[in-house]
């Protein structure tokens, strides 16, 4: 059995961000890639197009994580999480990790919350709708959520703001990349140094999630597509660092510093506002807690995305999903 992928907005979130907050349905893949001098109506557009796909993704990743038994023991006496969304947008990916603490955790009453994005808009609409009554009534945001709609003109900036974090126990970040990139900010191995810059603000326990859409960026660089460039940035990232380990994919946990193939990892995520979304991401954390999340591999093929293609380090009987925490 694989992770669920299907999740629809709560009723609450449906009817503010299409009544309250203007959203509207209108798919635009080329101006979704870069939003960061998008005006009022372009981000009403992103919110009711975009927005319930970062969240039903979101939301899927994060209950496959916080349903985990080993995760849910090491968070057990914690009643705090303190959450980075960088490249918040107007909040889809935050929103869904947000609905999966409250599904599957339901102990965490206070969230500690950091969100940046360069787009005074969407952040505007994100301030919103984390402070709707729906959100208040089930979290208390202690201190007031640190809002940062500062734009990063170039690399000095991204390396700026890493150094004046700390200490997140979820680290997300969703279809970022690419619009750094786009900038100039990043050109070579661009998930690699992303990672880096973030990663030293993990707390012990704390995972990081960085994803992408499987498309092939505008930016100069080499002809290839983001979930290529994820794999290879993922695989240098764990060996520079001996105290990381992969979460998912599952055979990076073992296999990733290793493995020299050119994956294309991606999910396949559905909703109510669309009909389907892919998605290439991974999650890491600190070995051990990577150690105990992580299932053990066993002598199967693990699916990598939905054209039946799968890990080249591992194989055996049986078919398993290298995105499922929980396959047994």
């Amino acid at each position: 059995m694989s992770m669920n992928t299907t999740e629809n907005l709560p009723e609450w979130l449906h009817s503010f961000i299409y009544e309250t907050l203007g959203g509207y349905y209108q798919p635009d893949r080329i101006a979704a890639r870069d939003n960061l001098n998008s005006g009022e109506k372009e981000n009403q557009r992103y919110l009711g197009t975009y927005f319930p796909r970062s969240y039903t993704e979101s939301y899927c990743i994060f209950c496959n994580l916080f349903e985990n038994a080993e995760y849910q023991n090491m968070m057990k006496d914690r009643d705090t999480l303190r959450l980075l969304s960088f490249g918040c947008g107007t909040g889809g990916d935050l929103l869904g990790l947000m609905g999966a603490i409250a599904e599957k955790l339901p102990w965490i009453r206070i969230l500690d919350i950091v969100a940046y994005d360069g787009n005074f808009n969407a952040v505007d609409m994100l301030k919103k709708i984390v402070e709707h009554p729906a959100v208040q009534q089930r979290f208390e945001t202690v201190p007031s959520p640190d809002y940062s709609p500062v734009p990063m003109k170039d690399r000095k900036d991204f390396d700026l703001f890493c150094s004046c974090l700390k200490g997140f126990d979820v680290i997300v970040s969703m279809k970022m990349v690419n619009e750094l990139c786009t900038r100039g900010i990043f050109s070579e191995n661009p998930i690699g140094q992303f990672m880096e810059g973030l990663y030293p603000h993990l707390d012990g326990k704390g995972v990081m999630l960085v994803s992408d859409v499987p498309i092939k960026p505008t930016w100069k660089g080499r002809n290839d597509y983001m979930p290529v460039f994820l794999t290879e940035g993922l695989r240098s990232f764990l060996a520079a660092h001996d105290d990381a380990s992969a979460i998912v994919p599952i055979p990076c946990h073992t296999k990733g510093v290793d493995c020299k193939n050119r994956c294309y990892p991606v999910e396949t995520f559905y909703g109510n506002v669309f009909t389907s979304e892919s998605l290439s991401y991974c999650m890491v954390a600190h070995k051990e807690v990577a150690d105990a999340v992580c299932p053990a591999l066993k002598d199967s093929y693990y699916r990598v995305n939905d054209n039946n293609e799968y890990c080249a380090m591992i194989g055996g009987k049986g078919v398993k999903d290298a995105f499922d925490i929980n396959s047994k």
